[in-house]
């Protein structure tokens, strides 16, 4: 775990990291869509008096996200092949969203609307979305 943390470059302005991880539009799209599901996954586990830290933690890795995102749709018009991020913020990225893949996996409370039923998949999902970021960011 102290890698993993170590890996995401605690303290460090990540929108001035250097971008060295390319990823397609639609993996940053799912990157995003895995991100706000783990948010939500984490809130419902979380306590009224903790609440606030985790959607704040969690939104501002998803504007970091957005933001790159954008700011390469502009300047890459013509190339929007792939857009390019820093590979601590995609390590964070992964970490929230793996330890959301745990809470749904270990019996934690699901958000509003998500059945019973659906939990394995649920955590199935997740886990292999922060996969796959941990593996991406390997060879950035």
């Amino acid at each position: 775990m102290l890698f993993e943390v170590a890996g995401e470059r605690p303290g460090a302005d990540l929108m001035e990291a250097p971008r060295t991880v390319p990823l397609p539009p639609a993996l940053a799209g799912i990157t995003v869509t895995a991100l706000a599901e783990a948010m939500q996954v984490r809130a419902a586990s979380e306590p009224p008096d903790r609440l606030r830290d985790v959607i704040t933690t969690y939104a501002q890795t998803l504007s970091g996200l957005g933001q790159i995102t954008a700011g390469a749709a502009r300047k890459q018009a013509g190339n929007p092949a792939q857009i390019l991020f820093p590979p601590a913020l995609l390590r964070r990225a992964a970490r929230y969203i793996s330890g959301a893949a745990d809470l749904a996996a270990s019996g934690g409370r699901l958000p509003n609307g998500i059945p019973e039923t659906a939990r394995s998949q649920l955590a199935a999902t997740l886990r292999r979305d922060a996969d796959g970021l941990i593996a991406i960011t390997g060879t950035g």
